[in-house]
Parts: C-alpha cells; structure tokens; sequence
C-alpha cells in the first residue's frame, strides 16, 4: 500500500506525519501509483485517475463562495459571520474530535458531555459530504433561533497532538478500505456479495373522490407491509399517512423484486373491496412526501460510496421522476448523501423517489443498485461537486442534467456487473434518451399483480 499525503501551504500537525505509516509526504504531485492521494488542503497537480480524498475541486469549494451557495442549496444552515461554538472533525461519515471554544482556545470535549452532540456531529457530516471532502474541521455556532449552523469548512485545520493521532488512525485505516476494495473490483481478492433490502413508500387514494385515504387506516406499524413512521396528530389519534412495503432482502435484485411482488398482492388483499390506488414516485402528500429507500448490507459505508450512490443511481431515477414532485421533496427529504444506519449493521439509501409505481422500475433500480454497490471502486465520476449541478438535481433541472447522465451511463458499461443485469437495467437509458418518466398517478397493484 502506497499513498500520497499531497500537502500545501498549511502542514499538518507533525504527529499526524509520524503516525501515517503508508503515506509518502509531498509538496508536489510525483507521479505514481498510488493506492490513494490525500489533499491536505492542496491543489496541486491534477486529480487525474487517482483515488482522491478531499479533491481539488472539493477544497475550491470549502475556500470560496461556492461553499455557502452549495450548503444552503441543500438546507444546511450556514453562518459564515456567526460566533464559533464548537469545532468538529469529520473523516469518512465519521466524528473525529469534538473541540469546544472556550473564548480563549479550543477545549476538546466528549459526546457525553456535549448536549446536542447528534445534531452537532450530523451538521458536520452533511456540510462536508455536501461541499464534496471527505473531511475537514467544520466549525459550527448558533443563529438566533437556537439552530446550530456551519460557520466555516477547513480541508486543511490546525490540530491538537492527541486528535492528529486520532485523524492518522482513521486515515490509514481508510486507506487499508481502499486497497480492500480495488483489489476486490480488479479480481484480485474475494469481498462479500452485497446484500440488498428495501422499504418503498406508497399512498392510498380512493378511486371515488380522488382524495387521499390514511395508511393506518388499513396497515399496522409492523410487518411486511407497514406504516412510516411519518404522522401526525388528529383529535388527539395518531395518523399514519403513508404506507411502506419491506420485502425480505437478497443479493439477489431479482429475487428482490419477486419479495416486492408477494407483498403487494398481500397489501392489494387488505384493501380489496375499497376502490383504493397505490400511487409511489416522488407524490407529494402536504407536509409528507415518498421515497424509494434502498438497504445494503455487506458493504462498508463511505464517502466514496454513497458519491458514487448519487451519481449513477440518483441521478439516473430522477430523470424518470415527475420534475413536479421531485422539486416538493427535496432537498427535504432525498438529498444528495441521504443515509441512515441500520440495526442489520448496513446503510438506508434514501435520496432517490419511489420506484414500486412498477416492476420494471423496480427491477431497473435494483439492479442498478447492485451494480453500484459492488462495483463503485471503479465508478469514481462526481458530477455534484459543482454548485450548478447540485442546484440543477434539486431543481429537477433535466435538460442539464442530460448531457452528464450520457458519461455516467458510459462508467456503467464498463463496471464487470453490469453486463449481468443490463437487460433490466437499459430501460432507464432508453428512458431519458427518449426524454420519457414513469407515471405516479397509476394504481401499482394492477401493474405489479398482472398476470
């Protein structure tokens, strides 16, 4: 394992130098091959081919005016003039340090300790995934609301011995992922098959007066087919609005698929005799809006991956979706890098909208899942490292998004899975070529339960 520590104008802590054992520490960008290359805060050189963490265009945007117009674009609160509170270093999703300013110095303090310490760490994470880095130090204070907010990103941050110790701990372990997983895409080492699950939302309709129809009024909380946890209250109930389908998880997609399909007919039985609809893709409910949440398991999450989740899956269903009921659901729900850890020990994916209107989606989307998962080690394109590109996703702004959609698609064909499932997986290419999307106001069932 070779990688490459490129630092620039601000070095690092010299303990963090000597505790990366498999880094080389450069100025300059020497040519090599390098298992990956580190910017500490440097644009040197050419991203090129490399692995790259924090890239060149990543550091422009946390050094420059860029950086609050892609925060705010997806609803992060931003600050730049608010008093530092608090100083968090993320790497890879992960917290680092938590430091507290003290009106003199930075006071390094535990989780325990720290009274909004879920919402803390959570803003760091965002901001840094949003502005494209895989880490930083984000310091955050308050607007006048109680609301923490990002006041600055720093890809190049003055540390503390005892948390430069820590970042180089994480840092050559993130390396040893790397090498795991190039040696795993190249076929040179075996890694777990991915493991995929799912639980795609879906409303209630009456055929009768077109209105809405209460999930809970027909599903429990638990089950194969369940309620979200989305509700609200009235006269004093809890309503359920929407309905959710949790098949039982495969490596295979098309046995994925097939779970989906016995559910369906299970929930389509519950409501026989009511002329309700199942309607999913991006319907808008008011205050509530559906997606379609893919699960994986075997897999580490990373940065990497979940970059790689946006572009080559995200991007590709939102050129199906309904533009309409994309632009009311995010960047609330559905943004770029939305996760959620799961109890099976994997992720939630959940930016992109409700794939179940009908099994082919379905199949398409599953499929194409799998084929990211496995192989995003080689599927390295970031679109959404641009501001207009990420206001351009947020704004189902399809016209721009087409032409980046044609290079993404490129990278699909040369990942070794995807000759697997290409026949599934071509109907969102001819899809967009076409400048077509899927229908959300059909009743599923009848697309799922046909013959």
């Amino acid at each position: 394992m070779r990688c490459l520590l490129l630092v620039g104008d601000r070095p690092p802590h010299p303990a963090l130098v000597k505790h990366l054992r498999h880094f080389t520490v450069s100025e300059d960008f020497p040519p090599g091959d390098w298992t990956c290359v580190v910017r500490w805060g440097s644009v040197a050189g050419d991203d090129g081919r490399h692995w790259v963490v924090n890239s060149r265009a990543a550091i422009q945007n946390a050094n420059t005016a860029d950086g609050m117009t892609i925060l705010r674009c997806n609803r992060i609160p931003a600050a730049p003039f608010a008093e530092l509170r608090y100083r968090v270093l993320t790497f890879d999703l992960r917290t680092v340090a938590v430091h507290q300013w003290t009106g003199r110095r930075l006071r390094p303090v535990s989780a325990r300790g720290l009274g909004r310490a879920a919402s803390i760490r959570h803003l760091a994470r965002r901001a840094c995934y949003a502005l494209g880095l895989h880490f930083a130090a984000v310091d955050i204070g308050f607007l006048a609301s109680g609301q923490p907010a990002v006041v600055r990103v720093l890809p190049a941050p003055v540390l503390d011995t005892r948390t430069a110790r820590r970042l180089a701990q994480a840092m050559e372990t993130y390396a040893a992922s790397v090498e795991e997983a190039q040696q795993a895409a190249a076929g040179r080492a075996t890694a777990p098959e991915v493991v995929l699950g799912a639980d795609p939302e879906f409303i209630l309709r009456s055929r009768r007066t077109g209105r809405t129809v209460s999930a809970s009024r027909f599903f429990t909380r638990f089950g194969t087919v369940g309620l979200d946890r989305a509700c609200f209250a009235r006269h004093g109930v809890l309503v359920y609005p929407l309905a959710e389908v949790r098949p039982a998880p495969s490596a295979d997609p098309l046995e994925l698929v097939e779970n989906l399909r016995r559910a369906i007919a299970r929930a389509a039985s519950t409501v026989r005799g009511y002329r309700i609809n199942f309607e999913a893709g991006g319907t808008s409910l008011r205050r509530f809006t559906i997606g379609g949440h893919v699960h994986f398991s075997n897999v580490r999450l990373s940065t990497d991956i979940l970059q790689a989740l946006d572009n080559y899956l995200a991007l590709p269903v939102l050129l199906l979706e309904n533009p309409r009921s994309s632009r009311l659901r995010r960047p609330r729900y559905g943004f770029l890098g939305d996760w959620r850890a799961q109890p099976h020990g994997g992720f939630e994916y959940r930016t992109p909208g409700s794939w179940l209107i009908a099994p082919q989606y379905a199949k398409a989307v599953l499929c194409l899942a799998k084929v990211v998962a496995t192989d995003y080690p080689l599927l390295r394109r970031n679109v959404f490292v641009s501001a207009e590109i990420q206001r351009a996703f947020y704004q189902a702004d399809k016209a721009l998004l087409r032409p980046h959609f044609t290079q993404l698609w490129r990278d699909l064909q040369s990942a070794p899975t995807f000759a697997e499932f290409q026949e599934h997986i071509d109907i969102i290419r001819h899809m967009v070529v076409e400048e077509r999307r899927w229908n959300e106001r059909v009743d599923l069932k009848r697309r799922w339960l046909a013959g």
